[in-house]
């Protein structure tokens, strides 16, 4: 099954994939409290109710989009189980609505649970997953809006937006943490958690908050199937960047007519101040007064200063870790060598061990002196003796690899679904993750922009939607995207079908 997307709850499809049928799992979770995507159902109540709690809630809204009432409500204002204005039951699958931190965890780790048998064994997943804050307004306090300064009742609603439901162990205010609960209990349920990835905004949504930060990265959290994995580190190298000029604003884009703001002019700025980002840049000072590397390595006395004259032994026949523990630990003990030579034993137990943290091979000194306390020696000798001389020259490379803070800025979209990540934040998952003709699975589909970087880049993709409205949405946007050359397609399913 391939270039096909299943509509319904992810718990329930992704078991008609096959085991072991795709290569990486690339995927952003629906977040914590932050949206309700309309899949609800209601049994019972009063039809006429839109089982919400009663607020100012206009038809343009801070974060600029209209209608937003009809698209879907932040945090408490929806209810999420039964709502108390009709009596009415809440019906549905999606995630992010749990009462609780826990619950949505929960409900995370099953979906990767199924996500990890579809996966190969060298399989790797890429989530990433923003924070949220904890917004609980405890006492009277909690009925009146923000915007407020009476200090009466007056004809003010009875509920608000913040959370009017106590969690234990949460205050007013608090970052709740969400993506450090959710990589730690995947480690728990047996996922290797191998790097946590900075996606930094340059273009973060504005705050007017004044006691921190402006929130400017999330994270992208790689995990792997098992302690080996496929990682194409080549395919996502990055330029090494010599010169980084100045940037030239006359030939910017200007702000929108109206504003009463200044356009760019030159190397001049419209603004003269910003709230601090929550990525800070710091300019790596460990160079000292030779300022890069470079220079360091150029003009250094000492460890560079005759860097290629000199003359290294390079090992080129070692056996593998394997067959020489094997062969050492079927022939004599770390003790017996310990005891007919002057080496440590201590230092001689890493030749014994399996774990390549703690194994080392012997010397070529030293498996001299303990080679004729070993029967058939000769086996291992070659590979252990042999070596060649090697100038010890820096490599030179005009490609480094890729850093773990990746600067995506973000990029608008004009469809129903407002919640999608750029594709440009993908492509070096998939294509670290993967090989062309690979299969790429995504169980938050959502607007599709997973399966058309897939396709972009030779692959193939499969997945899970919940809200059977992306249907139409997901196949244009996979149609916007051309892929770098023609890969043998096998027969496909149209995902219109499987609505």
């Amino acid at each position: 099954m391939k270039d096909t997307i299943l509509f319904g709850d992810c718990k329930e499809t992704l078991s008609a994939f096959l085991p072991q049928s795709a290569r990486t799992c690339v995927t952003s979770p629906p977040y914590y409290g932050l949206r309700d995507y309309g899949t609800a159902t209601w049994v019972g109540g009063d039809p006429n109710c839109k089982h919400r709690k009663v607020g100012k809630q206009g038809s343009n809204c801070i974060t600029g989009h209209k209608n937003h009432d009809d698209m879907g409500s932040v945090g408490d204002y929806i209810f999420k189980s039964v709502c108390p204005l009709c009596g009415a039951v809440r019906q549905d699958s999606q995630l992010g609505l749990e009462e609780t931190p826990e619950e949505y965890i929960e409900s995370l780790v099953s979906v990767f649970r199924e996500v990890r048998n579809i996966l190969t064994d060298d399989g790797t997943l890429w989530v990433n997953l923003g924070d949220s804050y904890y917004n609980y307004r405890p006492g009277k306090g909690q009925s009146y809006p923000k915007q407020s300064v009476s200090k009466t009742k007056q004809d003010l609603p009875d509920e608000c937006n913040k959370r009017g439901k106590k969690l234990d162990g949460l205050k007013e205010k608090d970052l709740i943490g969400i993506p450090w609960m959710f990589a730690f209990a995947m480690r728990k349920d047996g996922w290797y958690l191998r790097q946590d990835i900075i996606w930094h905004k340059p273009n973060p949504m504005p705050e007017s908050v004044k006691d921190r930060c402006t929130k400017s990265h999330e994270y992208i959290f790689l995990f792997s199937k098992n302690r080996k994995y496929f990682y194409d580190n080549e395919a996502i190298k990055e330029p090494v960047k010599k010169d980084w000029g100045t940037r030239d604003r006359t030939k910017g884009k200007y702000h929108n007519t109206g504003t009463g703001l200044q356009p760019h002019s030159g190397l001049t700025k419209s603004y003269d101040r910003k709230n601090k980002r929550s990525v800070w840049l710091v300019p790596d000072k460990s160079h000292g007064k030779y300022g890069t590397q470079e220079n360091e390595a150029k003009h250094r006395q000492g460890i560079h200063a005759n860097r290629g004259d000199n003359l290294i032994a390079v090992r080129t026949k070692l056996p593998t870790q394997k067959e020489f523990v094997e062969f050492l630990r079927s022939k004599t003990k770390a003790k017996i060598l310990a005891e007919h030579t002057d080496i440590p034993l201590t230092k001689i137990e890493h030749w014994f061990r399996f774990d390549e943290s703690g194994f080392s091979y012997p010397s070529i000194e030293d498996w001299k002196k303990v080679r004729d306390y070993i029967d058939d020696y000769s086996v291992m000798d070659e590979g252990l003796t042999y070596y060649e001389l090697k100038t010890d020259e820096v490599v030179v490379s005009n490609t480094k690899n890729k850093r773990s803070v990746w600067s995506v800025t973000v990029k608008p979209y004009k469809e129903a679904h407002f919640a999608t990540y750029p594709p440009d934040l993908i492509e070096p998952c998939i294509l670290a993750g993967s090989e062309e003709g690979d299969t790429i699975l995504d169980p938050f589909m959502g607007a599709g922009t997973t399966a058309a970087v897939a396709k972009s880049l030779n692959r193939y993709y499969i997945g899970c939607e919940l809200n059977k409205d992306y249907g139409n949405l997901i196949q244009r946007r996979i149609q916007d995207y051309k892929p770098v050359k023609e890969v043998a397609q096998e027969p496909t399913v149209n995902i219109l079908d499987l609505i």
